[in-house]
């Protein structure tokens, strides 16, 4: 288990910018012992500052809940935002994923990701 952010940031780079962590994993690095009403924000608001999103956009207070963690600024980041912001510009970016074989299954994984 990845004890502080900058580890859990190391981790993702590590897994090619997407990892799935469980919130009890963010919870302990989070240093509490239990997922508050508060909590879910302040991990995402501390993820952003290490230059990491998630899907679910809105963490889980379920401590046995997936989430899956992406590098900010990457491809990835751009597919995930298209997906959950449709706009004119992401619209061009799905369809630049879709012009090869090795971005449909990039595609693929990102529709998986979003339906999780």
């Amino acid at each position: 288990m990845d004890s502080s952010y900058q580890e859990l940031r190391d981790k993702v780079e590590t897994d090619g910018g997407l990892s799935v962590v469980t919130m009890r994993e963010l919870r302990d690095i989070h240093g509490v012992s239990r997922i508050g009403s508060r909590v879910p924000g302040e991990i995402s608001e501390k993820l952003a500052s290490h230059g990491m999103g998630h899907i679910p956009t809105k963490l889980p207070r379920s401590q046995n809940s997936p989430a899956r963690l992406y590098l900010l600024g990457t491809s990835i980041a751009d597919a995930v935002s298209a997906v959950l912001d449709p706009t004119p510009q992401g619209d061009a970016i799905l369809r630049g994923v879709g012009d090869s074989e090795a971005r449909q299954d990039q595609l693929r994984q990102i529709r998986e990701i979003v339906r999780a």
